[in-house]
């Protein structure tokens, strides 16, 4: 069945983004990439909750944190010539051998937002990354040695909301981290056949019942500058 097209269309008046590549990062702790982002972008747009800097080879999404917001600034940047999205971000781990700081590859996302199920054709809420760039991801991680974990993650829209019945449930469903935009970005991939792959960096600690909080520690900020400025700086195709 062919899909309705929307009533409402959205309006985008920037430049081509560089190769069709786009880096998604919802949210940038590290002052370091900031900084050189600012310094290495060719120009800048305000989006109404982040900003797209435009490098040589790539542009770089900074917001958009959330899966409303996220899908809100895709559709916009889907109009300047979008093919492929590797979302670089930060999760909460699930499970005990996923620790703060280390990376993680998310092989399928379920969702628990609100956002995902407008751009899906079944009913399904268990969402793989489309195409083929989450391989070629991890065979990039393989040859520069970088180590991670693969799984599944769990996209809330509600993270304050994280009691631990809800971790049980996602636990017993052999979901092992928890973020806030993957399952709907991917949807978002299928739905306009955009080629997408994730990475994350675990940011906090679930598993127990207790919260640990990384998201400022120096290990978190030393696997930032080392997973992903690597993957600013050029594409990893």
């Amino acid at each position: 069945m062919k899909e309705e097209e929307s009533i409402v269309k959205p309006d985008f008046r920037g430049p081509k983004i560089p190769g069709g590549y786009l880096v998604y990062l919802p949210y940038l702790p590290s002052q370091d990439i900031s900084g050189w982002l600012k310094n290495s972008s060719k120009q800048t747009i305000g989006l109404p909750s982040a900003k797209l800097y435009y490098l040589k080879d790539q542009a770089v999404l900074v917001g958009s944190l959330g899966a409303p917001a996220a899908i809100s600034s895709l559709e916009k940047i889907r109009l300047a010539g979008l093919k492929k999205i590797v979302l670089l971000s930060y999760c909460g781990s699930l499970s005990e051998p996923l620790k703060i700081g280390q990376a993680f590859v998310p092989l399928q996302a379920a969702s628990d937002e609100g956002t995902s199920r407008h751009y899906l054709s079944s009913k399904s809420t268990v969402i793989a990354p489309p195409g083929r760039l989450t391989a070629r991801l991890i065979r990039y991680l393989k040859q520069n040695s970088l180590p991670f974990k693969t799984g599944a993650i769990v996209s809330t829209d509600a993270p304050y909301r994280e009691t631990p019945t809800w971790m049980r449930k996602m636990q017993k469903k052999g979901l092992v981290a928890v973020d806030m935009e993957a399952s709907a970005v991917f949807a978002f991939g299928h739905f306009y056949k955009i080629a997408m792959a994730a990475l994350f960096l675990v940011s906090d600690e679930l598993f127990s019942g207790r919260w640990q909080n990384g998201l400022r520690s120096q290990e978190l900020e030393q696997a930032t500058l080392k997973y992903f400025k690597p993957l600013l700086d050029k594409p990893f195709l």
